[in-house]
């Protein structure tokens, strides 16, 4: 009679019935906690994805607001016709406006560079030598301010 030798493989113990040995338990904890790390920042993001798309983010407000206050004190001239504020620098004229929900820019009648998104409304209007821009995003929240010139224009942009 032969007698087979049989082999002692460590990993055995994995394939056993009795139960789960600890290495499987801090296995089966490991792929538990990823899976539900990825599905938490997967409901993040569709969550503030659902909650932004209403809203102007006060962020975009505040590169907004710095970048009209530079634009403005660097103009030679500024007119606001027809809920359009026009800015004169050197040989560029520059409008500011809406379009569909969003705050456009062109530069000499040409280009479509969005400044701001979501915007039910967009007013702008002229108080003496200040500019002033109100501005409703799609929740209804408002949000105004006054831009005030270096150079004082005593002319209108179509002349």
């Amino acid at each position: 009679m032969k007698m087979h030798q049989v082999k002692v493989n460590p990993f055995v113990m994995l394939r056993k019935n009795d139960g789960f040995t600890m290495i499987e338990m801090l296995f089966s904890l490991m792929i538990l906690m990823t899976t539900s790390l990825f599905v938490l920042q997967l409901f993040s993001i569709i969550h503030t994805q659902m909650v932004a798309n209403d809203k102007l983010n006060p962020k975009e407000w505040e590169v907004f607001t710095m970048q009209m206050q530079q634009e403005v004190r660097s103009s030679k001239v500024q007119d606001v016709m027809g809920n359009k504020l026009y800015l004169l620098s050197g040989e560029q004229l520059s409008s500011i406006e809406q379009y569909e929900d969003m705050v456009r820019r062109r530069v000499n009648g040409m280009g479509h560079e969005v400044i701001l998104q979501n915007i039910l409304e967009f007013e702008v209007k002229k108080d003496g030598n200040f500019i002033v821009i109100h501005i409703t995003d799609k929740a209804g929240t408002t949000f105004s301010r006054r831009f005030h010139p270096f150079l004082r224009n005593e002319k209108k942009v179509d002349e």
